[in-house]
């Protein structure tokens, strides 16, 4: 795009839009930013609403860390995604999660209905190659979900929150340069 394009393109932004635009300057070329400081410049943005637009990034950036650490699954979701693994019946709420941005219930939720058809089949062959009753039968199936349970707390839980401390901290890093 010539700086003339830009300028009338960027004539027709909100100051939020343009403050964004130079938040991420990385993301942008060279002239994309110089032409939204100029328009900044023209709308004579007030500190006020720098202020307000840095307000608005921390509650972002805090909506995404509880989307994606603190708002896991409940004990009731991971057993319905543990012993409910068919994806006809489970879609639906998969798709609520993507909807709605939440991504470390979507991952819990496929981990629960990956190992519990892992552990049904699983069951289901030792039962019949054993012979074991009915009852012994739930009974394993019943117990199977403790070992995909610790295993999330325990360890895939601490390596996601591990995760997003890198990335704020490269976040953070970046911005301070």
């Amino acid at each position: 795009m010539t700086k003339e394009e830009l300028q009338s393109t960027y004539s027709k932004l909100s100051n939020q839009e343009l403050l964004e635009i130079i938040d991420r300057k990385f993301e942008y070329t060279e002239l994309a930013i110089t032409v939204a400081f100029e328009e900044i410049s023209k709308r004579n943005i007030s500190e006020e609403d720098i202020s307000n637009y840095k307000t608005e990034q921390v509650e972002k950036a805090v909506k995404f860390v509880k989307k994606n650490i603190v708002d896991d699954l409940s004990l009731l979701q991971k057993n319905f995604f543990f012993f409910i693994w068919i994806p006809i019946i489970n879609f639906p709420f998969k798709n609520n999660f993507i909807d709605d941005g939440y991504v470390l219930k979507l991952k819990q939720a496929q981990y629960y209905s990956l190992t519990g058809f892992i552990f049904f089949v699983i069951i289901v062959i030792v039962s019949e190659v054993y012979a074991l009753t009915t009852l012994t039968t739930i009974a394993f199936l019943l117990l199977s979900f403790l070992l995909p349970y610790s295993f999330d707390e325990f360890f895939n839980r601490k390596r996601q929150i591990e995760k997003m401390r890198r990335i704020f901290k490269d976040e953070n890093s970046e911005s301070a340069e």
